[in-house]
C-alpha cells in the first residue's frame, strides 16, 4: 500500500478534479498557484506522486498529467487526445506540430478507441451556421478519405500548410472545401490532404 503524504493527497486529489472539470490536466504553474507554493515544490510534489505511481507524465509536453492510482481516485476510464495546434476556420493559417497538451476525455465518449483521435482548436467564423464556433476544441477521428458533404480537417497546398475545418465535395477533377457562413466563399483545389473527419466538439462556457 502506498503511503502518501496529506500534502501529496491534497495535490493529487487537485489534479483529480481539475481533470474532471477540465478534460485536460493541470499545469505545474496551475498547481503551484492553486496551493500558493513555489513552482519547484509543486514539480517535487509531481516528482514524489510520480515514484508513488498515483501519477505519470509524458516528458516534454505540458499538461500531460494522468492519474493511475485508481484506488485513490475511482473513476472513469479516460482517454488522452493530443491537441496539436489550431484549425484555421476561414483563411488557412500556419498550426504547430507538436502537441501542446493532452485532453483527457471519457473512454465512452471515444467509443473506447484509443490512438485514433487528435484535437484542434477552431479559429474563425467560417463554420456557424454548422454550429461550429471560434474557440471550440474539435475533436477529430484520423482517416485520409471521407465522403462528400462530410466536414474534415485538411491541408491544402504545400504553400498553405494550416489546417482547415470545411465541408468536402469533390467533383469533376476538382476538391471544394465549403464553408458553413454564407457571407464566405469555398475553397477550390485540385488537391487536399485529408487529415480526419469531424468527431465531436467541446465548448467551454465561461
Amino acid at each position: 500500500m502506498r503511503e502518501l503524504t496529506q500534502r501529496q493527497k491534497d495535490v493529487a486529489s487537485f489534479i483529480s478534479t481539475f481533470i474532471k472539470q477540465n478534460n485536460y490536466a493541470p499545469s505545474v504553474r496551475d498547481i503551484a498557484d492553486h496551493f500558493k507554493f513555489s513552482v519547484k515544490a509543486a514539480h517535487d510534489h509531481l516528482k514524489a506522486l510520480e515514484a508513488k505511481q498515483v501519477i505519470k507524465t509524458t516528458g516534454g509536453i505540458s499538461r500531460s498529467i494522468e492519474v493511475i492510482g485508481q484506488e485513490f481516485f475511482p473513476r472513469e476510464e479516460m482517454i488522452q487526445v493530443p491537441l496539436i495546434g489550431s484549425i484555421a476556420a476561414g483563411t488557412p493559417l500556419m498550426s504547430e506540430e507538436n502537441t501542446e497538451y493532452m485532453l483527457n476525455l471519457p473512454a465512452t465518449m471515444l467509443k473506447n478507441t484509443r490512438n485514433t483521435y487528435f484535437a484542434l482548436k477552431v479559429r474563425g467564423e467560417s463554420m456557424i451556421e454548422e454550429g461550429i464556433y471560434d474557440g471550440d476544441i474539435a475533436i477529430i477521428k484520423k482517416c485520409d478519405v471521407a465522403d462528400t458533404g462530410e466536414i474534415i480537417a485538411a491541408t491544402v497546398g504545400e504553400d498553405e500548410p494550416g489546417i482547415t475545418l470545411k465541408a468536402y465535395y469533390p467533383s469533376n477533377g476538382y476538391i471544394e472545401l465549403r464553408p458553413a457562413n454564407s457571407s464566405m466563399g469555398p475553397i477550390i483545389t485540385r488537391s487536399c490532404k485529408i487529415h480526419g473527419k469531424l468527431f465531436l466538439l467541446i465548448r467551454t462556457y465561461a
